[in-house]
């Protein structure tokens, strides 16, 4: 089967399974859903674990919330966010597409990417993000840098190939399926183990050129009564200095 072929079928298996994991949630259960993104979320023994998911989770006791905690693709993230009733996402990049479409109740940091290659191709050597056009960038389908990449000019299907999530993303970088896939600073290596990959054949190239706030935010269809709650208990949090434990970052101002 041809790579592109792949890669939809997981996309498309996945956003199915995650819808049908949604329409079983219990009444008056919230459910909380992220993608794995190093460091805040990710999955290990089979729990949902990392900076930020430590966080939502200490947030949410906080606010006397019963929740059910999915890791899923992001494509499948956010078809249950726009399908389903009282949904929460994090971490979830605050973009002018998305403004109107969530509401946002806090902040979990921020996120720069670069263009990673293959140290091996020789033959890549830009300079600036254009000096990627005529290339394939794996991208993950309705991520913030998918959408940036096509603002920017750049073709979906011939030069942006769509990916399931991160760890694809490295997975085809890495058997020379794409020529660069775009890896948040600082997470090449958690990647790498998942993947059980080695992370020298790995280079940085340009910036992305993409500076990305990440927040918690809910789907309109979340009662405004829960995210009260939400937002009371997320000031308790930084009043009482979990926030900043916790996430390792000075409170935002207003």
């Amino acid at each position: 089967m041809p790579a592109k072929a792949f890669v939809r079928m997981l996309v498309a298996a996945a956003s199915l399974v995650a819808t049908l994991s949604a329409t079983r949630a219990l009444a008056g259960e919230l459910l909380v859903m992220t993608e794995e993104l190093q460091p805040h979320s990710s999955l290990r023994d089979g729990r949902v674990v990392g900076s930020s998911t430590e966080f939502i989770e200490a947030l949410l006791k906080e606010a006397g919330l019963e929740y059910r905690l999915d890791l899923r693709a992001w494509n499948a993230v956010m078809q249950t966010a726009a399908t389903q009733n009282a949904v929460l996402v994090y971490p979830i990049g605050r973009t002018a597409e998305r403004e109107a479409a969530f509401q946002w109740i806090g902040p979990l940091g921020t996120l720069e990417h670069r263009l990673y290659k293959l140290k091996r191709r020789t033959d890549l050597h830009p300079q600036v993000l254009a000096d990627l056009r005529g290339h394939t960038i794996a991208v993950v389908p309705r991520d913030a840098r998918q959408i940036y990449l096509q603002q920017q000019g750049f073709a979906p299907q011939t030069e942006l190939i769509e990916t399931t999530d991160n760890r694809q993303a490295m997975r085809l970088l890495s058997l020379g399926r794409v020529d660069y896939a775009p890896i948040a600073t600082g997470s090449l290596e958690a990647y790498c183990r998942a993947e059980q990959l080695d992370c020298s054949q790995f280079e940085p190239t340009v910036a992305l050129g993409m500076k990305l706030t990440l927040y918690l935010a809910a789907n309109p269809a979340t009662p405004r009564e829960t995210l009260d709650k939400l937002r009371s208990a997320w000031a308790r949090l930084v009043e009482n200095g979990s926030y900043q434990r916790i996430l390792k970052q000075a409170p935002p101002r207003d």
